[in-house]
């Protein structure tokens, strides 16, 4: 067995223990310290770390695979194991100075990120003065270094940069009371004129071109992908994971329940049976679909030819497959009765959680769709589109 095989095992074996403490992580609004500690022990957060700096230096379809894992048991533990896995990538995308300075001590960082950027910077000597305040800052609880973006002004030119800060120089405000995802402590960041050095930001362009200071740093294609691809599809692993779990739940429920006034057990009735069915199907078209793109990706990479085209594809499959999952979730939860409701229920949960996710920009149907659709018929995307 491989060594990202063993970690997608690893945090399988964790899903109906990451399960057991959803309750816990909604009401405290943040993951247990114990489910951090978990995923660091299974060698995830450093599957894509460079191995010059002692990370394992895999794949995206291996880390992709882990996190789906993960959604099964918690929606925040699979989110939040996308967040810190794909925030180490990053850090390989930064000059080879800020990637010394994040891995002194350990082999991964965990590192909430915002790409909205609704912060601004000012050119400094040697650096940037960044402001603002960033909503979204998933992780941010457990924390390091946080990451945001922000705008430069020079002359007439904008230019969107990423930049990295240690967690002590940033203020995070308690605002993270929802519906959904509760566990992910996705709570405000605040950075106050704070000087952040040249080797600690990137251009955005870059990030997403595949251009980073960091490709020049590690020969590998995987510090050579187009940021918004990856962030995209992995992101829509633990959705997918979610509705997996979901659906294993219900099967296990349906096979013992019996219906209220007609005494009739559910697992003969045949609207049950066509929606496990349907429901089966329509996961695994999905997960097909998502590792397809995200195969397609790495290939592409490799090849040196990640154009438009498979981009947009990459947002197009995400949102499909966050929204298939949506649809499965609801789908299954109202199948499973009334009592499913109660707060001690996994269902209600689960329905809450893929809910609010599937809320996030890049999954969002309309977007994502007519991006493709506009890339395919060869008119331009337009200059502020993630792709």
């Amino acid at each position: 067995m491989e060594y990202g095989d063993e970690i997608v095992r690893r945090v399988r074996d964790l899903a109906p223990v990451f399960a057991e403490r959803a309750r816990g992580a909604e009401e405290a609004r943040r993951l247990p310290d114990e489910t951090i500690a978990d995923l660091a022990a299974a060698g995830l957060f450093e599957m894509l770390v460079p191995k010059r700096f002692g990370g394992a230096e895999r794949g995206f379809e291996e880390m992709a695979a882990a996190c789906r894992e993960a959604g099964a048991g918690c929606a925040s533990t699979g989110w939040l194991s996308v967040i810190y896995t794909l925030h180490n990538w990053m850090v390989g995308l930064f000059p080879e100075r800020a990637q010394a300075e994040v891995w002194a001590d350990r082999p991964y960082a965990l590192i909430p990120c915002v790409l909205a950027p609704t912060g601004t910077a000012a050119p400094a000597d040697g650096g940037h003065r960044v402001t603002g305040r960033w909503s979204w800052g998933s992780g941010v609880m457990h924390a390091g270094h946080v990451m945001v973006m922000a705008l430069v002004t020079a002359g007439e030119a904008i230019e969107p940069r990423l930049f990295l800060l240690p967690r002590a120089d940033v203020t995070v405000h308690d605002v993270w009371r929802t519906s959904g995802m509760r566990g992910t402590g996705s709570n405000d960041i605040e950075v106050a004129d704070v000087f952040v050095p040249a080797h600690r930001s990137v251009p955005l362009l870059d990030l997403a071109e595949g251009r980073s200071p960091g490709s020049f740093v590690h020969s590998g294609a995987l510090y050579r992908t187009p940021l918004v691809p990856v962030f995209a599809l992995t992101g829509a692993a633990p959705v997918l994971g979610v509705a997996e779990g979901v659906l294993a739940r219900f099967a296990e429920r349906t096979r013992g329940r019996v219906m209220a006034y007609s005494g009739e057990r559910q697992r003969e009735t045949t609207g049950a049976q066509i929606r496990l069915a349907s429901a089966t199907a329509d996961l695994a078209a999905a997960r097909l679909l998502l590792e397809d793109a995200l195969r397609g990706v790495v290939r592409a990479v490799a090849e040196g030819s990640c154009d438009l085209r498979r981009r947009a594809g990459a947002r197009l499959v995400a949102a499909h497959v966050a929204g298939t999952a949506r649809r499965v979730v609801n789908d299954l939860c109202s199948a499973a009765g009334a009592s499913a409701q109660f707060t001690d229920s996994p269902f209600q949960r689960a329905q809450r959680d893929v809910n609010t996710i599937s809320g996030h920009v890049v999954f969002e149907p309309d977007a994502a769709y007519a991006l493709y659709g506009r890339i395919e018929l060869g008119l331009d995307p337009g200059p502020v589109t993630l792709v």
